[in-house]
């Protein structure tokens, strides 16, 4: 076997889109004789592959780039590689700012890493490799190295948004939306699920867009019931559905799958309709309100999540305590909750009214404040029940982090387990005994 070409190590920022795009960067660089280095001490070039989403993102973005920046500078590292969001977004800027940076790469060049990698190390000269407008979507055939737990997988089913809402500049920087086939779905599916997976989340920025600009037009409930019937799985998670396009087709997909899970991650951002109109969402409060129960009344056992902004411009004291009064009658089982950023090249930039950060960083404490009393209460009035738990690491002997189906990975908690034998990618029938934390579940396994 011939030597490496040279050692990579990757450092990968930002939500489970960015994941899936290094682990496809992984696996061009590693079937064209790159080594993987796990430590940044055992490699020769080092990737960041960015968020920029929003500013703290881009903030931990530039710090993680100065960090590795320094290694390169002193000779630690033969070449510092910037891709992603960032650079898709500020590539000529970032050329000038940070000359220790030998190649920026941008959402739509991931699939030429190897070769750009190339020249980096033979000295051909710094790059910007940036097309606007586009990013690089994947497919079945596409080599890819999972990072983390081989029983748990993300899927992209579709990439950019065709969206206008005025505080997201993602249409921006990852283009229009484009969806997969559903064969190389399906495929990618199957591949997964013989290589191990017993979990995959399927992640899109408008998952419920996916088949509109496919022959034929199928909807997402198309998808859903054909992942549904691939053999050796166990949950099939859906996130990112936009409220104003969920069908009761969706639903009902959902709710008669045998492997998709009553779990709904639905973004809803305010619950002000004079918020919602500036925001430019395409609904109202009571919409929304009609949206939440017909997910409860048409999907038995759902686990619902979603996301508010607090601090939009214009976000009067009024609006937040309608916001904080239909978390209080919702009640979802996951809540997420941001601070709003000015971001370049969205409508809301030019928006005046803009809250003191202060105002929005005590409006944040007390939304957080109440989902977490609100969670603390659902979860403790689970203590005694007994449900599937999917072991991700053991810890020591007789115990072990799982998850419940209504955890998705790295959002919702985790579930500390007690039992003998316990594997990565067991499926064990637990009791669960208790809360930690007010986010996360104790439980003791039953069986596998």
């Amino acid at each position: 076997m011939s030597a490496p070409k040279g050692s990579v190590f990757f450092r990968s920022l930002g939500c489970p889109k960015n994941q899936l795009d290094t682990e496809v960067m992984l696996g061009s660089l590693a079937i064209d004789g790159y080594a993987l280095a796990e430590r940044i001490e055992d490699a020769d070039v080092a990737v960041v592959n960015t968020c920029s989403f929003i500013e703290s993102a881009r903030e931990e973005s530039i710090e993680a780039i100065l960090e590795l920046a320094d290694l390169r500078e002193t000779g630690k590292l033969r070449g510092l590689v910037v891709a992603g969001c960032l650079p898709q977004r500020y590539g000529g800027e970032l050329a000038k700012e940070l000359p220790e940076v030998d190649v920026f790469v941008g959402t739509g060049s991931f699939q030429e890493i190897s070769g750009i990698l190339d020249d980096a190390l033979a000295g051909k000269g710094r790059g910007v490799y940036v097309e606007a407008g586009k990013t690089h979507l994947y497919d079945d055939a596409s080599p890819r190295v999972l990072i983390g737990h081989g029983h748990s997988a993300y899927v992209k089913i579709a990439e950019g948004c065709d969206r206008i809402c005025a505080f997201c500049a993602i249409p921006g920087i990852r283009g229009g939306f484009q969806s997969r086939e559903l064969e190389s779905l399906v495929r990618e599916a199957q591949q997964l699920s013989e290589s191990g997976a017993r979990e995959l989340n399927l992640v899109a920025q408008d998952s419920t867009s996916w088949g509109k600009d496919l022959p034929g037009r199928p909807g997402l409930d198309a998808l859903l019931c054909a992942l549904d019937e691939v053999e050796g799985l166990d949950w099939i998670r859906q996130l990112y559905l936009y409220p104003s396009a969920v069908t009761d087709a969706v639903i009902e997909a959902i709710a008669g799958g045998q492997r998709v899970l009553p779990y709904v991650d639905v973004p809803l951002q305010h619950a002000s309709d004079r918020l919602l109109k500036l925001m430019k969402r395409g609904t109202t409060a009571d919409r929304q309100w009609q949206l939440v129960e017909r997910l409860r009344a048409g999907i038995p056992g759902l686990t619902l999540r979603t996301t508010f902004i607090v601090g939009f411009p214009g976000e009067t004291d009024e609006d937040f305590e309608a916001l904080m009064e239909f978390v209080r009658a919702v009640r979802f089982d996951r809540l997420g909750v941001f601070r709003y950023s000015d971001e370049e090249d969205t409508a809301a930039l030019a928006y005046g009214e803009k809250v003191p950060r202060a105002v929005a960083r005590e409006r944040w404490q007390a939304l957080t404040a109440l989902q977490s009393e609100i969670m603390s209460e659902s979860l403790t009035a689970r203590v005694g029940e007994e449900a599937p738990v999917l072991v991700d690491s053991v810890m020591g002997s007789g115990s072990a982090l799982g998850r419940l189906a209504s955890q998705a990975p790295e959002i919702d908690g985790v579930t500390f387990l007690k039992g003998n034998d316990l594997r990565p990618g067991d499926l064990v029938r637990a009791r669960l005994t208790g809360v930690r934390g007010g986010v996360d579940l104790e439980a003791e396994a039953l069986s596998s």
